[in-house]
């Protein structure tokens, strides 16, 4: 027979529960800058593409990326604290880091003889959508260890979403696949 073991709450001062928060603030700072630079990209690649299931998608997606990065705000109130003002900090991170990844997934598509731009950008995106994720997911692990279920309630339809077109994002990948390596093109 299992033996059952009664929860054990701890109570933490005002010092240590306001550490806590100043660490997951700098997470939330984390989580933007992953899902700015994931839509940034995604600025980047939806005129570049011509296939049309693919730009309608694509366009889309931008929009509930933009919703997404909006969500970030309610996670801060969510946690008591305000969103971060660094707006041209926070921008010029994502800028920065969604270059980065640019450069490098070129670099490997290049390696791999993908000479398609768009077909690279799609990758560098599966990538970054992948990191955003990851983001919305770690902060509502932080809300479930703190005892914040309204960070829950916001994270968990993100991430679903997220992940659902994660995985729409890598058939599109793959359905450029092909030509973007052979052929050396798109379409």
């Amino acid at each position: 027979m299992a033996q059952s073991h009664p929860p054990v709450l701890l109570e933490l001062d005002g010092d240590s529960w306001s550490a806590r928060l100043h660490r997951v603030e700098r997470w939330l700072a984390t989580t933007r800058l992953l899902q700015s630079g994931y839509r940034q990209l995604l600025d980047g690649i939806v005129d570049d593409v011509a296939e049309p299931h693919i730009k309608t998608y694509l366009t889309e997606l931008r929009d509930v990326a933009r919703e997404h990065e909006d969500r970030i705000d309610d996670l801060y109130r969510a946690f008591g604290r305000e969103p971060g003002h660094a707006g041209a900090v926070r921008s010029t991170g994502a800028t920065v880091l969604a270059k980065t990844r640019q450069a490098i997934g070129h670099l490997e598509g290049a390696a791999g003889g993908a000479a398609s731009g768009v077909w690279r950008t799609l990758r560098e995106l599966l990538l970054s959508n992948l990191d955003a994720i990851a983001g919305f997911a770690v902060t509502e692990q932080l809300g479930l260890a703190l005892g914040i279920p309204a960070v829950v309630d916001i994270t968990f339809p993100v991430t679903r979403r997220k992940t659902q077109d994660q995985l729409l994002l890598q058939e599109y990948l793959l359905e450029m696949a092909s030509n973007a390596i052979l052929r050396g093109k798109d379409f």
